[in-house]
């Protein structure tokens, strides 16, 4: 298990801990959790309408996606890598959330966390050589939108723009902290080709070219201060359906 954290979060690990402990509420209608002893080496994650199927993924993968962190940024018992499980749960309406997800690790494997701060490599998302590709906004929309290897944001302030590129989705594995100087909110899309599909796309384009060509934005890489999660308690065998 790497044992920490790669990834500067909006708010801490406790305040995270702690709305997760007050959202349990906020359950999956129908949830199925089951090991998976088949070896198989595919393993996925797919979110379609009100339904996520977790196929063949590591507890590790479960908990990077429910608590919206980067692997690096977990501390816990190493089976957490190794051990594979199908997780398919379907809410009443709308799709999954993050806290939907906690809540049923916390119930199904009695999962329990805390967080801590260690100093660990970053990147900070600063202007490139020629100035930002940027379309100033107008405050209030705040609206980001985004698909496999793509993002739209209409008044999405740099902030923004960096916590989104620190999420397990862009495949960074860093936190990301804004250092571009920019004031204000933007309205701007960013097309990248995801590292999974680089070997069979034609022209694969990586998040850090794309940054710079579509945005005119870069990443470098520094040290500093980055939240951990550390698992204090969890279960190997799940409560049953």
């Amino acid at each position: 298990m790497r044992k920490h954290a790669n990834r500067r979060l909006g708010f801490t690990f406790a305040t995270l801990i702690f709305i997760s402990a007050a959202l349990l509420g906020q359950t999956f209608e129908v949830a199925s959790v089951k090991p998976n002893p088949s070896g198989s080496g595919h393993a996925g994650i797919d979110v379609d309408g009100n339904m996520i199927r977790m196929t063949n993924v590591t507890l590790e993968a479960a908990i990077v996606w429910a608590y919206e962190v980067s692997a690096p940024q977990l501390s816990g018992p190493a089976w957490l890598e190794s051990e594979r499980y199908d997780i398919v749960a379907k809410t009443a309406s709308g799709a999954p959330e993050p806290a939907m997800m906690r809540a049923l690790l916390i119930e199904r494997f009695k999962l329990a966390v805390h967080g801590g701060t260690k100093e660990f490599p970053i990147y900070v998302l600063v202007v490139a050589k020629n100035g930002p590709k940027l379309k100033k906004a107008d405050p209030g929309g705040d609206d980001m939108s985004s698909k496999r290897g793509h993002v739209t944001a209409r008044s999405v302030s740099m902030a923004r723009l960096a916590d989104f590129l620190a999420r397990p989705r862009t495949g960074l594995g860093r936190p990301v902290v804004d250092k571009t100087g920019l004031d204000g909110v933007f309205d701007f899309t960013l097309d990248w080709t995801p590292d999974s599909d680089a070997q069979t796309s034609e022209a694969p384009l990586s998040i850090f070219v794309a940054l710079q060509e579509q945005l005119g934005l870069k990443l470098e890489t520094q040290k500093g201060p980055v939240e951990v999660l550390i698992v204090d308690h969890v279960e190997k065998i799940p409560v049953e359906n």
